[in-house]
């Protein structure tokens, strides 16, 4: 298991009481999927639902989803809600997260019981059952006034249930309680509805005796709702809780223990819980497979930023993604100002300031300013670029900054020339289109347009080892743009090929068991995709996410829709971002345009 779904609802808009799923790698930084839409619609019942929990079957290795039926956004108000509303669960099931069955109600509530509300599940490992457990409003035949209790009920499938029995009861209402498994033994977390405080308890099995464990940190926090655990990669424990009395959403809490009690509250700028406001609902860790297709299925959607751009070189460092592109646009690519976006995401990009103008910042540039890329040294950044010189010559420069949004301060001369090319006898059309690689402290720049080259950046990143200058073979109908990684004891290069003002402009793929090469050439990995408008895809960058084993691929295409742009659609492009797979035997898989 190495991500996470969150399943949840959003409110009590129109569409927000259905089923929004959201994934994270980390469990605290979340994307919203299928650009903040719900993912599943209840058509039956109240037509609506809310408290959605997934669960994984280890009987039949099923994924079942259980969900409060109810919605509030239909008008019947909170207390027809609690005394008069459905008794049913909603539920769903899946093999893979994406492909769902269709939902279906189950009665598990009592014949006296007014609701049944915000279900979870829970594996019972001496009985081989799922303990499913819910709250229902219900008056005893010796109390004066209903009350909110805990009931639960036993299932194998989610079909069939056991007779209900009551769970849990406190001396006022109880709502809302999630239960976790750690060392063998079962810890509760239940809202208090009176003091609208988190509750955590802990017992040897699900039917014992649950004993309170006293916790500070809980019994200070006021008005939240929905608790939520799982554990981190780190293996702690992160507890969530939906603070609805302030109307802020979720709220993370983090403990090494849950026996101690002791929970320390996550800073702001060390979660994320993406762009919509989450309500009540469940985490579920997956698997790579089961994350790659819910992105594939709900995930990225293009361009992730507003306006033409080109040429995308994408970065990562503390949580933030930054992509730095050409200014496009203009006739003939005669921009002259760098830009560099953030996200959080990788999905959504917003523009930063300007970091750089070639006109009037680069002593030795005249204009055209191209293909940026960006790395880091050290406690400072290195960005490499393409502009013309007062010749009308493509030259590329260095920059450097204390920070990854600049501003860069250039350097007073080109890092590479033609003229540098002549000399030392390298095959070329023009010097442009730089990219980076890091093989442990040396670092390599290959760029190039006609034919491709590489060569070592000095350790002051900013002159290179001209003697290091040497072509790249075997990479097939070599445009511009090429790059490298290595994975598998392989390395990788993608390049682009036909010209950017053509809608055929694609990306190329091939291996080499050398970083110089020669290249095996294997097939295209980026092309357009004409029935849905998808055009002119090249020039890329490829990253690969710290830690694990995950790419992404930045790249410009044609802008759309492609009408607003009659003529110059090579200088009228937009930025997108994808997916990098491999297949069993190691080699780069094509990526789905979107």
């Amino acid at each position: 298991m190495t991500a996470y779904l969150f399943v949840h609802f959003i409110g009590e808009q129109k569409d927000g009481e259905q089923i929004y799923f959201s994934v994270s790698r980390d469990g605290l930084h979340w994307e919203d999927l299928n650009d903040g839409k719900p993912v599943l619609y209840s058509r039956i019942g109240m037509r609506g639902v809310r408290d959605p929990y997934p669960v994984r079957s280890p009987l039949d290795g099923k994924i079942y989803l259980i969900a409060t039926d109810l919605r509030i956004q239909a008008g019947h108000g909170w207390e027809d809600a609690q005394y008069r509303g459905s008794r049913d669960l909603i539920v769903w099931e899946s093999e893979d997260l994406v492909h769902w069955s269709g939902e279906r109600a189950c009665q598990v509530g009592l014949p006296e019981a007014g609701c049944v509300w915000a279900p979870e599940a829970v594996f019972d490992r001496e009985r081989g059952e799922f303990l499913v457990f819910f709250a229902s409003m219900v008056k005893a035949a010796s109390e004066e006034r209903s009350k909110q209790r805990i009931y639960a009920a036993y299932t194998k499938d989610f079909r069939a249930f056991s007779d209900t029995f009551l769970y849990m009861e406190r001396d006022d209402h109880v709502i809302d309680t999630t239960i976790l498994e750690s060392g063998g033994r079962y810890y509760r977390v239940s809202k208090d509805e009176v003091t609208k405080r988190l509750i955590l308890e802990q017992a040897d099995s699900l039917l014992g005796e649950f004993t309170q464990i006293d916790s500070p940190m809980l019994r200070d926090l006021v008005g939240v709702e929905g608790p939520e655990g799982y554990r981190l990669p780190d293996g702690s424990w992160c507890l969530i809780a939906d603070r609805f009395l302030e109307g802020k959403g979720y709220l993370p809490m983090v403990t090494e223990n849950l026996d101690s009690g002791e929970f320390r509250i996550l800073s702001p700028e060390q979660y994320d819980m993406g762009d919509t406001k989450k309500r009540h609902g469940g985490v579920m860790m997956i698997t790579e497979k089961e994350y790659e297709a819910l992105q594939e299925a709900y995930g990225r959607k293009n361009p992730v930023a507003e306006g033409l751009y080109a040429d995308p070189d994408l970065y990562y460092e503390d949580g933030v993604y930054y992509l730095y592109p050409t200014t496009d646009g203009f006739p003939h690519w005669s921009g002259t100002e760098f830009y560099v976006f953030t996200s959080k995401d990788g999905r959504h990009f917003r523009r930063g300031e300007r970091i750089l103008d070639v006109s009037r910042e680069v002593p030795w540039a005249v204009g055209s300013a191209w293909a940026p890329c960006v790395t880091k040294k050290g406690e400072e950044y290195f960005f490499y670029f393409c502009a013309k010189d007062k010749s009308g010559t493509s030259c590329i420069g260095a920059a450097t900054a204390k920070s990854p949004t600049g501003p860069f301060r250039a350097m007073e001369e080109p890092l590479l020339t033609m003229e540098m090319m002549h000399r030392r006898g390298i095959r070329m059309g023009q010097t442009i289109d730089p990219s980076l690689y890091w093989e442990e402290d040396r670092c390599f720049l290959l760029f190039g347009n006609g034919a491709a080259a590489m060569v070592r950046l000095a350790q002051d990143m900013l002159h290179v080892e001209e003697d290091t200058l040497q072509n790249i073979d075997g990479l097939t109908d070599f445009r511009e743009a090429v790059t490298v990684l290595k994975r598998g004891g392989l390395y990788h290069f993608t390049w682009s090929c036909d010209d950017t003002g053509s809608e055929d402009y694609h990306v190329n793929y091939g291996v080499s068991e050398k970083l110089e090469g020669p290249v095996e050439f294997k097939y295209p990995i980026l092309q357009k995709d004409a029935s849905r408008g998808i055009l002119g895809t090249g020039h890329h960058s490829i990253l690969k996410l710290p830690g694990r084993d995950s790419y992404l691929i930045a790249y410009h295409r044609f802008g759309t829709p492609l009408e607003d742009y009659p003529e110059g659609k090579g200088w009228h492009r937009e930025l997108c971002v994808g997916r990098i797979g491999f297949d069993a035997q190691g080699y780069m898989l094509p990526v789905e345009v979107r």
